[in-house]
């Protein structure tokens, strides 16, 4: 393999993962950094934005010790950055206090204010986003309203990946996508909204420049050159969204085609051709990073971090096992769910461990389990979680084709992608095909693909993905005894939502 390469960083809440392709799109080599968040109080959650281009210096270094060339030969770079977070900083650029990322949930009296002045439905007419405190507008709020004295000093308010890309590349800028998910942009002019910034009370001098995905805004800094090895002359990309770069990268393009990123959160994706609107308002339109896109999308329930939360509290012999070098936790939890028949023998999950984003936006939201007996074993509890994940995927499914869209396949993609019966799970759940792309973490890759743009190593988004995105040949087709198993179970899942809303609604 020789160059010219290219670098994708996907800068996520659990860690950053960095990943150097060659101009063909095969992937050389990757690197990732992990680093923690913090839960102050219920609702909360927030995180150093220090360590995320301390994270992207660290990957790239060691990305450089696997390129024959040297360091010239690296021609871009770019990110997909966790969205819904706000750091506020000083005229400097400094943060004035942790991050408050994207589960973040403490601004409910913020956006419950708002509503009282704006209806939600006229918010969501002029942002394309829902009137939700997962927004980072309503963090903004939060800090202006209980933290008085950082707010004195705050000058300018960023999402992660302007605050990394001013790491990188020292400039403020953010692309279309990343601003969508502070809810404050036009999604059909792509320029910031003059009502809802009176509405909410903020300045336009506050907000990062508006540009394309794809822009190359300059080189990296002198200070970022030296810390990483890269070139001086290395192009940086203005970069997109976490779940923007994963559809990238997964390579959904076509009408009907819907990508399903599993991480930490979920997020639900569709490209469309033109801005659509969802008439219940569970799925959100947002600019897509290739410019001339859009993405109906839900911005994504907790899921990965649900099984994450299991496997830490309750999979202490799983761990054990992994730490022994026998096995991995999660294919060991896996394999154990397997033995459960499909519906998990009554057993609902609601995924809701830090509000939801299905069946509806409901910030007060909690977790359930219901219907626990003496019979169910923690394997039936493990098939559950993953089970409610899939039914939380069908309600927005269902949503996209209020919409209008033509729903046909899922790709799913992300750490989540990697366990066969979940994707299976999902496959009998929601009634579609789903396929894998080759590389499952195609964040890294979609942030590639902007960058080799940038560079002018490809012409366009749409030759980049069809040189750098490749599909596994094994899928998943639905069962149909097992779908007709879980239209049963997701009935269940929905009336149990239902009959607890006014529990979760009194928070």
């Amino acid at each position: 393999m020789s160059g010219p390469y290219v670098i994708g960083c996907d800068v996520g809440s659990q860690g950053t993962n960095c990943a150097l392709y060659a101009a063909d799109g095969t992937l050389v080599a990757s690197s990732y950094q992990g680093y923690d968040l913090s839960f102050p109080f219920p609702g909360a959650a927030e995180q150093d934005p220090r360590v995320w281009p301390e994270a992207v210096i660290a990957g790239v270094r060691e990305l450089l010790e696997r390129v024959p060339e040297g360091p010239s030969a690296v021609k871009g770079l770019s990110f997909g950055s966790q969205l819904d977070g706000m750091v506020v900083c000083d005229g400097e650029g400094r943060p004035l206090r942790p991050a408050m990322i994207w589960m973040d949930r403490r601004a409910e009296a913020q956006a419950a204010r708002l509503a009282e002045r704006m209806a939600p439905e006229e918010f969501y007419r002029r942002v394309g986003a829902n009137l939700d405190s997962s927004h980072a507008v309503f963090k903004a709020l939060w800090v202006r309203d209980e933290e008085p004295d950082v707010w004195e000093r705050a000058r300018l308010l960023m999402p992660p990946g302007t605050y990394v890309l001013r790491a990188v590349a020292g400039v403020n800028a953010v692309d279309f996508s990343n601003a969508s998910s502070l809810a404050l942009l036009d999604p059909r002019t792509r320029r910031w909204s003059e009502e809802v910034l009176d509405a909410v009370g903020l300045g336009p001098e506050m907000l990062p420049e508006l540009l394309p995905a794809t822009e190359p805004v300059g080189r990296v800094t002198p200070a970022f050159a030296e810390a990483t090895g890269l070139d001086p002359d290395t192009v940086v990309a203005v970069g997109c969204g976490d779940e923007m770069a994963a559809t990238l990268g997964a390579g959904v393009f076509e009408p009907g085609e819907v990508c399903d990123v599993v991480g930490t959160a979920e997020p639900v994706c569709a490209a469309s051709a033109e801005p659509r609107e969802d008439p219940t308002m569970l799925v959100e339109c947002h600019p897509h990073a290739d410019p001339e896109a859009w993405l109906l999308e839900n911005p994504g329930f907790v899921s990965g971090g649900n099984l994450r939360w299991w496997r830490d509290q309750f999979g202490h012999p799983e761990r054990a096992a992994e730490a022994n070098g026998d096995g991995d936790a999660y294919d060991l939890l896996s394999a154990d769910a397997a033995r459960v028949p499909p519906g998990a023998d009554g057993l609902v999950f609601l995924p809701c461990m830090q509000g939801a984003m299905a069946p509806e936006w409901n910030g007060a939201a909690r977790g359930v389990f219901y219907g626990l007996t003496l019979a169910h074993t923690r394997a039936h509890m493990t098939r559950a979680i993953l089970e409610g994940s899939a039914f939380a995927l069908r309600d927005i499914l269902e949503a996209m084709r209020g919409a209008g869209l033509d729903v046909r396949r899922l790709t799913i993609v992300g750490g989540g992608a990697k366990g066969p019966l979940w994707r299976q799970i999902k496959a009998d759940v929601t009634g579609l095909p789903v396929r894998i792309p080759a590389s499952v973490e195609t964040t890294a890759t979609g942030a590639a693909i902007l960058a080799a743009v940038a560079a002018g190593m490809h012409a366009s988004v749409g030759d980049a993905v069809r040189a750098f995105v490749a599909f596994r040949p094994e899928g998943h087709e639905p069962d149909p005894e097992r779908r007709e198993i879980y239209e049963e179970a997701y009935r269940r899942y929905r009336a149990v939502y239902a009959a607890l809303k006014p529990v979760l609604a009194a928070g």
